[in-house]
């Protein structure tokens, strides 16, 4: 369908604007061809409202470019593995809610999430949820303390638990890229929330059935690293 031309004759905002040319493009009913518009906008209180709106929309605009651009530069300078690290035990904590301190065997104030195989020595099975235990604040800060709480996991969980967190010093070496981590990340964020939600203490089972679970959840490790079978467990 054919455009037809149009009288440039204002309308509306812009009544009594306009120089009668023939034209297709209109706003207002002002032509953009012959400045009609333009001038519209520049000389009357209609128009100056119009243009003062526009402003404030291009800043906002321009203000939010600069804030996303803020933030992923942000993101690229975040170390995401140290986060990830934090939200998994906080992970831990939440699914040894109301257990007491494997190493001390007491109900503390304060509750870490304690590596059964410390970061340092096994750095690549620092993020497997069944290698973190709840551990007291206090005997957390111990080195020398790390025996006894080995000794309370397998005195819970049995030997053979514990010879799976060995065997999980096999894993090969994460070659996650920084952002990946990020996914993962806002993988445990969504975990440790709905967790927080559902905050109950738990059997021995139903602990490692959530360790299981999670490590799924998470994808980090390939699954032959993340689930422990239950009938081995320490009844």
């Amino acid at each position: 369908m054919q455009v037809k031309e149009k009288k440039c004759k204002g309308i509306g905002k812009a009544i009594g604007y306009g120089c009668g040319e023939l034209v297709l493009e209109r706003v207002y009913g002002l032509g953009k061809s012959c400045r009609c518009y333009n001038n519209w906008l520049i000389s009357s209180k209609a128009g100056l409202e119009i243009l003062e709106k526009s402003k404030i929309k291009a800043k906002k605009i321009v203000v939010k470019s600069v804030k996303l651009k803020d933030k992923e530069f942000k993101d690229k300078l975040t170390d995401w593995r140290e986060k990830l690290q934090t939200k998994v035990q906080e992970i831990t904590r939440l699914i040894d809610f109301e257990q007491p301190c494997l190493a001390k065997n007491y109900l503390a104030k304060q509750m870490h999430g304690g590596h059964v195989f410390s970061r340092g020595s096994s750095k690549t099975m620092a993020l497997n949820i069944h290698n973190i235990h709840r551990q007291s604040a206090q005997s957390n800060h111990f080195q020398n303390e790390d025996g006894l709480f080995r000794e309370g996991l397998m005195n819970e969980y049995g030997e053979d638990y514990f010879e799976f967190l060995s065997s999980l010093r096999q894993i090969p070496k994460l070659k996650y890229f920084n952002y990946e981590y990020q996914e993962f990340y806002k993988v445990a964020c969504s975990i440790a929330n709905k967790l927080k939600k559902d905050k109950k203490k738990l059997s021995k089972i139903q602990r490692i059935e959530k360790r299981n679970e999670v490590n799924l959840k998470l994808g980090i490790y390939d699954k032959e690293y993340c689930i422990y079978e239950l009938k081995n467990l320490k009844q």
